[in-house]
């Protein structure tokens, strides 16, 4: 690595850190209350309810699933990786079909404009293995992965098996070792911060990879 490039990684590094702890403060200071009420007021169906309306800043981009993860954790506490990896799930092939079926109009409708050079971008680099390192690395960015895979000639199959997998590893990292170590919302987000530099770091080299391997 040139020391150019060093010192472009730590500046991003640096960046995402500052960045982690805005929205840990932001987080902490969230008014969740109306979706806890709203869930909580569901009885036995607020586990299915919370899910669907996790769903919904999935497929409609621009919306931000933040205060919904955070009522999550305030309402099922560590249930909350199982039902946000299968609101997840659900989405990604929701995302899928709706770019196979529609096209670009609609994605573009749901993304919107300017986010769509994040869709392209997948576009062009697109593959199954490609796939396999977004799920795994990527979870964050699920509905522009989606949308992308589904503008590709890639079949449905391949693709949601590779969605049902790839985010197993953190699904156990978080349940087994990193939910018992988390006691309030703080927690939570010192947690993310620690899990979100190792991935960016690796996300970087990965797209360094293919770019000189395009070359």
């Amino acid at each position: 690595m040139t020391t150019k490039e060093r010192k472009k990684v730590i500046s991003y590094i640096l960046l995402i850190v500052v960045v982690s702890v805005v929205l840990s403060v932001w987080g902490s200071r969230m008014d969740t209350s109306g979706i806890i009420s709203f869930v909580q007021k569901m009885g036995a169906w607020g586990p299915l309810i919370f899910i669907v309306i996790l769903i919904i800043p999935s497929v409609i981009a621009p919306l931000s699933g933040s205060p919904i993860f955070i009522a999550g954790y305030v309402l099922f506490g560590t249930k909350t990786v199982f039902y946000s990896y299968l609101a997840a799930l659900i989405a990604a092939a929701i995302d899928f079909y709706i770019s196979k079926r529609w096209g670009r109009p609609w994605v573009v409708k749901l993304v919107g404009e300017d986010d769509m050079s994040k869709v392209d971008s997948f576009i062009k680099g697109y593959g199954l293995s490609s796939l396999i390192f977004l799920r795994v690395f990527q979870g964050h960015i699920l509905d522009f992965i989606s949308y992308a895979y589904g503008l590709t000639n890639m079949r449905f199959a391949p693709y949601m098996v590779t969605t049902i997998l790839g985010p197993i590893p953190w699904l156990l990292l978080w349940y087994f070792y990193i939910f018992p170590r988390v006691n309030n919302i703080g927690d939570f987000s010192l947690w993310f911060l620690i899990t979100l530099i190792p991935l960016f770091v690796i996300s970087w080299f990965y797209w360094k990879y293919k770019t000189r391997k395009k070359k």
